[in-house]
């Protein structure tokens, strides 16, 4: 049986991939337009956070019909810690314009095999 780190030897056969399955990634970007005012709350990034989380969730919820869900932690926070908040600093407030997300999906992809032709289905058993 083959493994990682092995090779199949080529016995003249030439067999088409009939089926693969793996993993989709896309960034979602969720576009905002929240302003904190910054000298008011020492603790600015957690006084947008109440206003961005339900943004957030929503947005992701609605992803999730399509088979997408988050391939990281989702709180403001975190996201904010990882640089995947995009904000901008004016004198007196703090202004979040987006929130960036890596999602992952599930992903299969199944060629199909011409009817009487066994050999392209069976190539490579």
């Amino acid at each position: 049986m083959p493994g990682w780190g092995r090779t199949i030897p080529f016995e003249g056969k030439r067999c088409a991939i009939t089926q693969w399955e793996g993993l989709e990634y896309q960034d979602l970007v969720i576009p905002l337009t929240i302003s904190v005012r910054h000298w008011r709350h020492p603790n600015y990034v957690g006084a947008a956070a109440q206003q961005i989380q339900p943004l957030i969730l929503a947005s992701l919820q609605a992803v999730a019909r399509e088979g997408w869900h988050a391939d990281e932690p989702t709180d403001f926070a975190t996201l904010f810690s990882r640089a995947q908040v995009r904000t901008k600093q004016g004198l007196m407030s703090w202004r979040v314009s987006s929130v960036t997300i890596r999602l992952t999906r599930a992903s299969r992809w199944v060629r199909p095999v011409s009817p009487g032709n066994i050999a392209e289905a069976t190539c490579g058993d």
